[in-house]
């Protein structure tokens, strides 16, 4: 059987391109996506979109030893510089707290210099979090505001839910004050190579 003709650059199949509809974003606080790793070869998944349009980020995979523990050792060292957004029962409200988090804080002592997210379902982002106690030791944040997600081709199990893409636009947007559009024109063309749920 042959392989589908890839982009070299996007790594979607060439007849699913998205590069047409890349325009980078420069963010000033470095986003970090712990991603699990069932979701790295999904077709519909939404971390790599957020990495072809952001200049500083990184994706992190679940079962990269070598990596997860140079960021759990980064958490543990210096947790006030870390902003995990991920609902918990000691998460704050972020749309109380982004001034304190946008980039004209950053030559402060306790700057957020790390924005960071779970990328995966509900169910394995939520595994992802209860199995590191690490990551339940750092400032966490959730959504005061119900945002109408826009993801038609793939469905949630719980309310209100959205994807790491759309959470990473909604933040930046406030932290570093830079448009969302390129991530959301970015959103729209690889969904349009798929049909609607």
């Amino acid at each position: 059987m042959l392989k589908r003709a890839m982009c070299n650059k996007c790594e979607y199949p060439l007849k699913t391109c998205v590069c047409s509809a890349v325009n980078q974003i420069e963010n000033k606080i470095e986003v970090i996506i712990l991603q699990d790793k069932n979701e790295v070869n999904n077709a519909k998944n939404t971390a790599r979109l957020v990495a072809l349009c952001l200049t500083d980020i990184s994706i992190i995979k679940s079962d990269d030893t070598t990596r997860l523990t140079q960021l759990q050792n980064s958490c543990l060292s210096d947790p006030r510089s870390f902003a995990l957004f991920f609902p918990c029962n000691n998460s704050h409200a972020f749309e109380h707290h982004f001034p304190n988090l946008q980039n004209n804080n950053l030559g402060t002592s306790t700057a957020v210099k790390h924005l960071l997210f779970i990328d995966g379902t509900w169910r394995k982002a939520k595994r992802l979090y209860l199995s590191h106690e690490w990551l339940q030791s750092l400032p966490s944040f959730h959504f005061n505001e119900p945002l109408e997600g826009m993801y038609r081709i793939r469905k949630t199990s719980i309310n209100n839910g959205i994807s790491t893409l759309e959470a990473v636009a909604y933040v930046v947007s406030k932290t570093d004050d830079i448009p969302s559009k390129p991530l959301y024109d970015l959103f729209e063309k690889m969904q349009s190579f798929w049909p609607s749920n």
